[in-house]
């Protein structure tokens, strides 16, 4: 059986390393990014570009979406001109953005209309894990299709997970980053109160990280960026993880499940994105609380 034609449509920090590992697969890859730069940049690295995405979506057999926004990956997938619009039968849409399980599943309806399968597939491990090939995916929808795009996920991760129906996906993944807000937050609080009673940060960290106040967040917003003094986007810019704690707690709501931390955190995240903290990565939440 002959490999699928493959579209890719976001090419930012996570999409753009995630393209290019398909491509070393020996995939075929067509990239559409609103930034022609990137574009430019997946070119070099041996994909396919130049496409509007009528034309993109009408030459591959998968379409994969990786987007900042909901209102990004509706504009694309269900808007006019979009996806499903100009889509056909048989073929298969894979979201890996963080949106919520209810815009999922308007997707998933949406493209069954056409007769096209639709997976929710977010993934967790930031833009390093998205060079290695590393990521977690955690993925929403019908298992027969999950099966089938396997091999595509088992190129852009090594902890792959079928979770459920669609939108199962989208909750692991809100769960996953909810968690994340609580310890970066921790993080920014701890150092902050540390140094301010006059600890060194490298000594309050070395202590820390090997103490029960331990975690991957820690370990990786410290040693990447504040120690560095350096807040570059690359990693996972602050306005992301706000939309996703944002999102988490509309989820939340909607359910009557009470998450008073996440709500705090989330105030918080805002009120540093409101201060010009939301295009620095998450752990520049630090910085807003100093």
């Amino acid at each position: 059986m002959s490999k699928p034609t493959i579209a890719f449509i976001g090419l930012g920090a996570m999409g753009l390393p995630m393209a290019k590992n398909l491509v070393k697969a020996n995939y075929r890859v067509l990239g559409l990014n609103r930034s022609k730069g990137k574009e430019q940049l997946f070119k070099e690295a041996g994909g396919e570009v130049g496409f509007t995405l009528e034309e993109i979506v009408k030459e591959s057999d998968v379409l994969m979406t990786c987007l900042p926004f909901p209102e990004d990956v509706e504009q694309v997938i269900l808007g006019e001109g979009g996806i499903v619009e100009n889509g056909r039968a048989g073929q298969t849409i894979i979201d890996f953005s963080t949106v919520s399980p209810t815009l999922n599943r308007k997707v998933y309806e949406k493209a069954k209309e056409k007769q096209m399968r639709f997976l929710d597939a977010p993934v967790s491990g930031g833009n390093w894990g998205a060079e290695a090939g590393t990521l977690s995916i955690m993925v929403g929808g019908d298992k027969e299709v999950f099966e089938e795009m396997l091999p595509l996920f088992e190129v852009l991760g090594e902890n792959i997970y079928h979770v459920g129906p669609c939108g199962s996906g989208s909750i692991v993944k809100l769960v996953n980053n909810l968690m994340v807000g609580f310890h970066t937050q921790a993080v920014a609080e701890a150092l902050n109160l540390g140094e301010k009673m006059g600890v060194n940060a490298d000594v309050l960290f070395e202590i820390l990280d090997a103490s029960y106040a331990q975690s991957r967040v820690f370990e990786r917003h410290y040693k990447n960026f504040i120690s560095k003094n350096e807040f570059s986007p690359a990693g996972f810019a602050m306005k992301l993880l706000h939309k996703d704690l944002r999102i988490a707690n509309e989820l939340a709501e909607e359910q009557n499940i009470p998450l008073p931390i996440g709500k705090q955190v989330a105030d918080m995240l805002k009120q540093a994105v409101d201060a010009g903290h939301g295009d620095q990565d998450m752990s520049a939440l630090c910085l807003y609380l100093k």
